[in-house]
């Protein structure tokens, strides 16, 4: 890539060199390389070969924001080697750039306050598992209690996924220094029952096998029936504030599937619930799932987890004493939409008060991110 300011990357601890800006244009060089392409959030554009063993490319102007690309070299995934900014995504790597504008420099670490991240082991049914911790500037030099903010992942994330592809601790930083979100304590647990940690701890110590099905940790209830360890210990451990209005709970796909379900089986302990491009139906149709014929399902028989056996019910409850926020944000692109569609014409129909975040595009990071700083300003 070519004029590429570079980045320390390093979540916590302001930069060297500030990335201000990423210019579209791209150079690859492979002189044993026949075809080469660039795939940018998705899209896949040609690279024009200049006849010396190199590919060139100019993308259309692109609006503020972070883009995750990678080079196909003869149908081959390749990193691009001039960039040292990559990121996780599972167990695949991609680079990314920033363009010029404010929505990217909330996603850039700057020079203000920052907080610091901590990876923390809690006990939970006779297992001890690990979830990531954010906490404010300043909070180890005061002694202020702080409102609490659980913020899930989805389907083959884990307890660093929003830190690392949604970079949550540069947005808070960056919102909470220019007093646009309040300080607050952000956990990250890990939502995938079969796994006590991230992969990469595995991967690190080179013991146990990691499988990324999701189906049995998003429909068994177990993550949401045991969610009350995450809550405890972080109410045990840190300086966190211990009443409704001072608890918020969100996610992203399967992450958002497990707030509203948390927050209406436990529903009076979160006075804010964030669901970005949720899932919602407690059973799952092979025939329909993912398609517009999907249909919302809440399903209660013997064999249902108690978690889902009460789902409108628990609704009402809910909401005869309203969350200060119900936030649910969806691209039109999403395939979750239109059990998305169904879920608000539910609520709408017992005119339980919800905002709702219609954008364009579908389930990418890019809204995810996007919903978080839209979400955060409006906590506590």
């Amino acid at each position: 890539m070519k004029h590429l300011i570079p980045l320390l990357c390093c979540l916590l601890v302001a930069p060297t060199f500030t990335l201000s800006y990423a210019q579209t244009s791209f150079v690859y060089q492979n002189e044993e390389a026949q075809q080469v392409s660039i795939l940018v959030e998705g899209t896949e554009y040609a690279m024009q070969s200049n006849g010396k063993g190199g590919f060139n490319i100019t993308l259309p102007p692109l609006p503020s924001d972070l883009y995750q690309y990678c080079f196909m070299a003869d149908g081959n995934r390749v990193l691009d080697p001039n960039n040292p900014l990559v990121m996780r995504d599972m167990m695949n790597y991609s680079n990314y750039f920033f363009t010029a504008g404010d929505t990217a420099s909330l996603m850039q670490t700057q020079h203000v306050a920052h907080g610091t991240v901590e990876q923390v082991w809690y006990k939970t049914g006779g297992r001890t598992r690990r979830m990531s911790v954010y906490l404010p500037a300043g909070y180890h030099e005061a002694n202020t209690f702080y409102p609490v903010l659980y913020l899930l992942h989805g389907s083959g994330g884990d307890e660093l996924a929003w830190l690392e592809l949604g970079r949550a601790a540069q947005i808070l930083d960056n919102l909470i220094a220019q007093q646009k979100a309040k300080p607050m304590i952000v956990v990250f647990p890990n939502g995938n029952m079969y796994q006590d940690a991230s992969p990469l701890y595995y991967d690190e110590r080179k013991d146990g096998k990691v499988k990324w099905s999701d189906r049995d940790t998003r429909l068994s209830g177990a993550f949401e029936t045991a969610f009350l360890d995450i809550l405890n210990f972080t109410e045990d451990h840190y300086r966190a504030k211990k009443s409704k209005n001072a608890r918020a709970i969100a996610g992203l796909s399967m992450g958002g599937y497990h707030a509203m379900h948390i927050s209406h089986f436990y529903n009076s302990l979160f006075d804010y619930v964030g669901l970005f491009s949720p899932a919602f139906s407690t059973t799952y149709d092979p025939k329909t799932a993912n398609t517009p014929n999907a249909q919302l399902s809440f399903p209660s028989n013997k064999n249902t987890p108690k978690i889902y056996k009460n789902v409108e019910k628990d609704l009402k409850t809910q909401f005869k004493t309203p969350p200060a926020l119900y936030y649910i944000a969806i691209g039109q692109d999403d395939f979750l939409y239109p059990e998305n569609v169904q879920f608000r014409a539910l609520l709408d129909k017992n005119h339980y008060p919800y905002t709702y975040i219609s954008t364009t595009g579908a389930h990418t990071w890019t809204n995810w991110r996007h919903y978080l700083i839209d979400f955060l300003p409006r906590l506590f």
